[in-house]
């Protein structure tokens, strides 16, 4: 009996200890317009990054890479190619015209103190756009932090990651110099 209490109370702390799945999945948030009207190109998103992971988790000198539940980088591409078509382009794989968003940087890095933890949010995505005049290429970032008392929470995490990636998207969506490459 003893035994097997002390399993159940191991398998109890090994469940209470496991990080449940970190989601990233950004909105794009671009006012109606036909800014992309009659504009036909390819487009994909690539990663880029070194690190497959989304979150890093320190705590002392253990360190936890963990990424994603979902297919950040597909979501992304669907995200991208939705308000793209809502702006009235037309995505066509055998276009001379080739956008490509690369994800350079998309990482929340959490330093897990003993009645604290600090988060820094890091996100750089780079427009890289092909036509037949030459190329264009341009990165957009922005990095974030804040601190919270006692443990993670990954709900918090998530959605300030979230809210970074929106806000890059947002600048990268509104600067109208790629946009002309592709119009033109």
């Amino acid at each position: 009996m003893r035994y097997l209490c002390i399993l159940l109370l191991s398998l109890l702390a090994a469940c209470a200890s496991q990080l449940p799945g970190f989601i990233l999945s950004p909105q794009v948030f671009w006012p109606q317009s036909n800014q992309l009207q009659q504009s036909r190109f390819a487009f994909n998103v690539a990663d880029v990054r070194g690190q497959q992971y989304t979150l890093r988790l320190q705590q002392g000198a253990k360190v936890q890479h963990i990424g994603t539940a979902n297919d950040v980088r597909a979501q992304l591409e669907q995200t991208l190619a939705q308000a793209f078509t809502a702006q009235g382009a037309s995505l066509t794989a055998d276009s001379s015209k080739r956008l490509t968003i690369k994800i350079s940087q998309l990482q929340a890095i959490v330093d897990q103190r003993t009645l604290e933890h600090a988060v820094t949010n890091q996100v750089a995505l780079t427009v890289f756009v092909e036509h037949p005049q030459g190329t264009f290429s341009k990165t957009y970032s922005g990095d974030s932090s804040f601190t919270a008392p006692f443990k993670m929470d990954i709900a918090a995490v998530e959605r300030e990651l979230r809210v970074l990636t929106e806000q890059v998207l947002t600048q990268l969506l509104q600067d109208n110099s790629w946009q002309q490459l592709l119009r033109g």
